[in-house]
């Protein structure tokens, strides 16, 4: 369909990004984030444009793998690829993270991610596997780590460690 001379794509979008804390009395910290995401292409589209896709992996999603190199399903993207990677309409993530502290202003961190994206359907042009609630907790990546922070008032530096504990 187009509109004024223009094509464009119908599709519904949503995502649920969840979080929680708990504070220990020696002020060291449990934080916990989960995050699931749905897109549906409808009307004139049958795929999600590729800037609206989910993907996942890196130092902000599941940082053991390269970012955007997890799923979907269990379609394993190399590394040689280095622009465009395959996403994905379903999305879940799972976070945890045991922060504490080591000196002033220096913090430590220890965590655990875990997550991947999805088709909603099969596709021959992306050879990704479809969602299925009976086997995605099998297609989870997993990664684990250990991380250094830097936290003054007004910014906050991240150095991670981490290494796959489970590839899909």
């Amino acid at each position: 369909m187009h509109v004024a001379g223009y094509s464009y794509s119908q599709f519904a979008r949503m995502s649920l990004d969840g979080r929680g804390y708990y504070n220990f009395p020696d002020k060291n910290k449990l934080a916990f984030r989960a995050y699931a995401g749905l897109a549906v292409p409808y009307g004139n589209s049958s795929n999600m444009p590729y800037i609206k896709q989910f993907f996942s992996g890196g130092p902000n999603s599941i940082r053991a793998f390269s970012i955007n190199t997890v799923g979907p399903g269990t379609y394993n993207q190399s590394d040689s690829l280095t622009f465009l990677r395959l996403g994905g309409d379903i999305k879940l993530e799972l976070n945890a993270e045991y922060r504490f502290n080591i000196y002033r202003f220096l913090k430590g961190a220890l965590f655990t991610d875990a997550g991947n994206v999805w088709l909603l359907k099969s596709s021959t042009s992306t050879m990704g596997s479809p969602f299925s609630f009976s086997g995605f907790v099998g297609e989870m990546a997993v990664g684990a780590g250990v991380g250094l922070r830097i936290d003054v008032s007004f910014f906050l530096l991240r150095f991670d460690l981490a290494t796959p504990l489970r590839k899909p």
